[in-house]
């Protein structure tokens, strides 16, 4: 990754921390059920185990996405309010040669995260980085 993608993500993972940081003693209701971020995209967190491990699926609804509506599996963890998940955008039918990992808050009833998409076009591996907020469904 170069130095500038590294400094931007860097810089926007840091900026979106300070936005959503929890209260101090605040107790967040489960992360568990179904969210929705502005562009339609649906993230399913069907589980978080006693180690903080999570489970899902995600569909991507972004305009443009050729593997739209279509719920991968998701991985991720949870710590306290802190929340990172990860989607290989291939299944046994489709593969959308991608993956996107996010990582951010869980706090008052939202999840601001910032993303990363790694993704190959033209011959050439890209990477694109932006922000989300997902609320309950």
């Amino acid at each position: 990754m170069s130095r500038r993608v590294s400094s931007i993500l860097g810089l926007g993972l840091s900026l979106a921390a300070a936005a959503v940081v929890p209260r101090a003693g605040a107790q967040s209701p489960s992360v568990v059920g179904t969210w929705a971020n502005d562009h339609g995209s649906v993230l399913v967190v069907a589980s978080v185990g006693p180690d903080g491990s999570l489970s899902g699926t995600y569909a991507n609804n972004a305009p443009g996405y050729k593997c739209a509506g279509i719920a991968f599996p998701l991985v991720g963890w949870m710590d306290g309010p802190r929340i990172s998940y990860t989607v290989r955008w291939k299944n046994a039918s489709i593969d959308c040669a991608s993956i996107t990992s996010w990582t951010g808050y869980f706090n008052d009833g939202r999840l601001g995260v910032e993303w990363v998409l790694t993704y190959e076009e033209n011959g050439a591996t890209r990477v694109r980085i932006g922000s989300d907020s997902y609320r309950r469904q």
